[in-house]
């Protein structure tokens, strides 16, 4: 479903403006000139009152500009005109759309294709309404039923990629991306989508390559360079991120995530990119006023909120201003739960209680059989920001040795095992030994895929598959599980103080990070005497400590020989897709260790958290 104004290359030259004037009017369009657009179509409905196509396209221009009572006035009368017309009704249909009335676009979109079946724009734009007020499985027939009348279509592909993104079926979407560049080679979007899947697969060579085509083809594809930010952070290159991401800020100066996601890349030495004279060199200080500006802003919304003030307390952090950082992450936490809520304490407890309860040793005992022998997955879990991506980065330092990175297909795999009414941790006891098998062989896919042959092990560093572990057992019963561990206070700042994605509710506050943590320590207690499977703990403060005794200890319990590459693991040229990218990619230090401490005046919160706890560190 569009929602630029411009006048659909399908459209009958019945139903639309006359030939001539469509083309003027998406000539001036093109122009960003959309005042010229519409007094073309006023002076022709000077002319013509009554024509139907020019009233649409003057609601169309209308609803871009926010004027909801022209644009619902144009598209009301081009409907009465012609009532048994499907793109009358489909335009309405966009116009409620664009003034965010989804389900009375729905109602258009539905009304135009039940007067004409075969008419692929009504079908596509019934889908994308249908996907917005979250009925996928309609949506999907609706996006199915454009192709097949029109299967050329490019957005509806794109459409169809994001919907079964939704559904976990990744590689069906990935197909849809594809197919979206090979039919409109020249579409910005189709360009991005495929990379951004290809980001999310680890291929992140392959997505900068094709964000960067994208932004060839029009320099002002937001997208593309937000995906390219985001690709070059994942690839080390911390100025071309900040330049892609102030590329974003001058286009639009309002873009909230690239606002925090630049702050979080400035330099505290003042290097950022460009020689001190340039007429960028003000620019850090220009935006970081903008930020805190934005935050004490009552009107801007929570989400803009907390993007920004994470990236404000991120700079301030590395500044050494601690006050000013943890002043903005009070308000970007704040404005973060105010926009998802708390965590829900009543549901982790129950979660944890019934894995507990459900995968004891006598379970595990009746379903040796299940799975496939391969001992080649490592599975890397802890908390977030205990370690974990250090750790994978030591191992896939070592020739026999490969890290695939946080992978989504435990999880994925896991759901597709329940029905509309169970839980994920109901996902293990449901499986049988068929199905064990074959979702092994389907993980495995996912696992090598771009790993080099021959490797000895292959880690999954989620670090939330704590919670899928049985899962993975009985999909994997020769498997090996790191599991990483961190001083509890420095854990939780370093959760707190970072964007998590907003369905992690346990981030914003640390009594729920203290409660989450307490719920994680009793799973994994219950973890080390039920789990048939080799486990070993890296503590992140004895590997800062010692790191060659460590590393040692963690390659003899992966079964490889030693290797000195792996004490150079910041050198090992590698995607790295997690908050710690930038950490992995030095030198082991120890300032982190009891960094909570830095903070203990101005968040005493965090340390009383822990003390009701009864933590020690």
């Amino acid at each position: 479903m569009s929602e630029s104004p411009h006048t659909g290359a399908g459209e009958s030259a019945l139903a639309g403006p006359p030939p001539p004037l469509a083309a003027a009017v998406n000539a001036a369009l093109d122009r960003k000139d959309a005042g010229a657009a519409l007094r073309l179509c006023e002076d022709r409905l000077a002319e013509a009152p009554d024509d139907a196509g020019t009233l649409r396209h003057v609601a169309l221009l209308h609803a871009a500009s926010g004027k909801r009572g022209p644009a619902l006035a144009a598209a009301m009368r081009a409907r009465e005109l012609l009532p048994d017309d499907a793109r009358c009704w489909s335009d309405l249909g966009r116009v409620h759309a664009m003034l965010d009335e989804m389900e009375d676009a729905a109602r258009c979109f539905a009304e135009a294709v039940e007067i004409d079946a075969r008419y692929a724009d009504g079908w596509h734009n019934l889908g994308t309404a249908l996907k917005q007020l979250g009925q996928r499985k309609a949506a999907f027939t609706a996006l199915r039923n454009a192709l097949l009348i029109d299967p050329g279509r490019a957005a509806t592909y794109l459409n169809l990629g994001a919907l079964l993104i939704d559904a976990g079926q990744f590689e069906d979407a990935l197909e849809c991306f594809e197919r979206a560049v090979k039919h409109d080679p020249d579409m910005p979007r189709a360009r991005s989508r495929l990379a951004r899947q290809m980001s999310e697969r680890g291929k992140v060579r392959r997505a900068e390559e094709l964000f960067r085509q994208s932004l060839g083809m029009d320099p002002d594809h937001v997208e593309g360079w937000m995906g390219l930010g985001r690709a070059l952070e994942d690839l080390g290159e911390a100025d071309g991120a900040r330049g892609a991401y102030l590329n974003v800020l001058r286009r639009r100066p309002d873009h909230a995530m690239a606002l925090g996601q630049y702050l979080a890349l400035l330099r505290d030495d003042g290097r950022n990119g460009h020689a001190a004279g340039d007429a960028e060199d003000n620019e850090p200080a220009r935006w970081l006023a903008c930020a805190e500006a934005t935050l004490g802003d009552d009107a801007v919304k929570d989400e803009a909120k907390a993007l920004i003030g994470y990236g404000v307390a991120k700079y301030r952090d590395r500044t050494g201003d601690f006050r000013a950082a943890a002043e903005a992450g009070l308000l970007a936490n704040a404005a973060r739960r105010r926009a998802t809520g708390p965590l829900d304490r009543d549901a982790l407890t129950a979660r944890v209680y019934n894995i507990v309860a459900t995968y004891t040793p006598a379970f595990f005992r009746g379903r040796r059989q299940y799975g496939v022998g391969t001992d080649q997955p490592v599975f890397i879990v802890g908390l977030p920001r205990s370690g974990t991506t250090l750790t994978e980065q030591i191992m896939s330092a070592h020739p026999r040795l490969h890290g695939a990175g946080e992978l989504p297909d435990i999880g994925r795999l896991a759901a597709s095992m329940l029905g509309d009414d169970d839980a994920m941790w109901q996902a293990a006891a449901s499986l049988d030994e068929p199905r064990s098998k074959m979702l092994a062989r389907d993980y495995l896919l996912a696992l090598r895929d771009g790993a080099p042959g021959k490797r000895l092990r292959i880690s999954d560093k989620s670090p939330l598959n704590f919670f899928q572990l049985a899962f993975a057992a009985l999909l994997f019963p020769g498997a090996r599980v790191v599991h990483c561990r961190r001083a509890a206070r420095d854990n939780a700042l370093s959760i707190w103080m970072e964007n998590f994605s907003p369905d992690q509710h346990y981030a914003t506050d640390f009594g729920d990070l203290a409660f989450f943590h307490a719920q994680y320590e009793r799973l994994m207690a219950h973890w080390r005497e039920a789990l048939p499977l080799r486990m070993i703990e890296v503590q992140y403060e004895d590997t800062v400590a010692d790191l060659e005794g460590q590393a040692r200890r963690l390659i003899a319990f992966l079964g490889a020989p030693w290797d000195d590459r792996c004490l150079d693991f910041h050198s090992h040229a590698r995607a790295v897709q997690t908050p710690s990218r930038w950490q992995v990619r030095q030198p082991i230090y120890s300032r982190s260790v009891g960094r909570w401490k830095a903070y203990a005046a101005q968040l005493p919160e965090l340390d009383a958290a822990f003390a009701d706890t009864g933590s020690a560190r």
